[in-house]
């Protein structure tokens, strides 16, 4: 019996958040690795599949050392890097994906769909989460007629692209599948919805509107902590327009480029200003006071209700 790692749900957003958030390129044998000069130099001398020719070499160097870093996949290797719990790390190479972990095998686009269950060629009943296959090659079904797949076409890259078997998209490029099939990673029922969300260290990516994950509920934490208020939606994981707003606010209050962006240059600062607060020596008195910026009264007094034990200061 595989372990579940996420609802079908939740592995189709971590596929889009990767082609939406991050800057990829086809890397061939590489599950989420950082595009360097030494990743390069290792995979040039392993040469699987005498992929590494000298125009893949240099397409690869036009993009290497780049901060935030460029990421390489192939289109297998896209699924195998976020089950072995690839986060977009930028401090590890790998991006937190330990290869081979969680029960997942090592395995190329035709052993995968081996693996799935429920394999079929009717397109006319497929979920959420599936796998798609054609000879060779792999892509993730995330819904609406739409895959992701990472592929050296179009874009080069990890990409969303339409599914021809369901229909052309204005707009995507696309393809026809040959099979698709349940992962058995994956719940497909709804009975792991209390599958813990996947750890993103806040720094570790850009994050700007339509960002999911835990960098972005502790971000959310770090402004409302700072005084920048949340009120319709709070510390929910989702870089919606309130946090884009938020955002915006920190960034011209702290004489950064106000872009609504939480790159390093906005979460340093962040990090800084929360540093900076002291906790106050009597006990007695709120443990910590939060400054609020451009904020209504009736705002300031909600936020007095949720943070009971703080001091909330409205300029």
């Amino acid at each position: 019996m595989a372990k579940i790692l996420f609802t079908k749900a939740q592995i189709a957003d971590r596929h889009l958040d990767v082609a939406r958030n991050y800057k990829t390129i086809y890397m061939y044998a590489c599950y989420g690795w950082q595009v360097t000069s030494d990743t390069i130099a290792v995979k040039a001398r392993q040469n699987l599949n005498s992929w590494y020719t000298q125009a893949h070499i240099d397409g690869l160097k036009k993009v290497a050392n780049e901060h935030p870093p460029v990421w390489g996949f192939d289109c297998v290797n896209l699924t195998k890097g976020i089950l072995w719990g690839w986060c977009g790390n930028a401090a590890e190479t790998k991006g937190g994906a330990v290869y081979g972990s969680n029960g997942v095998p090592d395995t190329n686009a035709n052993g995968m769909i081996q693996r799935c269950y429920d394999v079929s060629t009717d397109f006319s009943h497929i979920e959420v989460g599936e796998g798609l296959w054609l000879e060779g090659h792999w892509g993730l079904y995330v819904g609406n007629g739409l895959a992701v797949e990472c592929t050296g076409r179009w874009d080069n890259g990890v990409q969303i692209t339409s599914v021809w078997n369901l229909g052309k998209k204005t707009g995507f490029n696309g393809r026809y599948w040959t099979k698709h099939g349940k992962l058995p990673w994956v719940d497909y029922d709804g009975k792991a919805d209390s599958v813990e969300p996947e750890k993103i260290t806040l720094g570790s990516r850009v994050i700007k509107k339509g960002t999911q994950g835990t960098d972005v509920k502790e971000l959310q934490e770090a402004l409302m902590k700072l005084g920048y208020a949340l009120p319709k939606y709070g510390a929910d994981g989702d870089c919606g327009k309130e946090t884009v707003n938020a955002i915006k606010l920190f960034q011209d209050d702290h004489d950064l480029e106000v872009d609504g962006e939480a790159g390093r240059d906005t979460i340093a600062a962040i990090r800084k200003a929360i540093n900076s607060q002291t906790a106050p020596a009597n006990p007695a008195e709120p443990r910590y006071t939060i400054t609020i910026h451009h904020v209504p009264q009736e705002e300031a007094d909600a936020m007095r209700k949720r943070w009971p034990d703080a001091e909330v200061v409205r300029e």
